[in-house]
């Protein structure tokens, strides 16, 4: 767990609010955490408006990144990978 700072990077997860991350280690096993770990997950910290970062794994779609974005996330055109 780390704490972060907001920025002024418009793609930032932490783009104008300060943060808290939560790092994870997965054990070898994709379908599971893809199946799994991941959307309790999200689920859990949904309530938060977490936001994913761009090179992790999530199963956000695109109408779901815009809201969490807003405007930067709207003109994404964005198709989530099913995993």
């Amino acid at each position: 767990m780390r704490f972060i700072a907001a920025d002024d990077l418009p793609l930032s997860p932490n783009f104008a609010r300060d943060s808290v991350a939560l790092h994870f280690t997965w054990h070898r096993d994709v379908g599971a955490v893809a199946r799994d770990a991941r959307p309790a997950l999200e689920a859990a910290l949904a309530p938060f408006g977490a936001r994913p970062h761009w090179g992790k794994l999530f199963g956000h779609g695109a109408a779901e990144l815009a809201a969490l974005y807003g405007e930067v996330g709207s003109i994404l055109e964005f198709s989530a990978r099913e995993w």
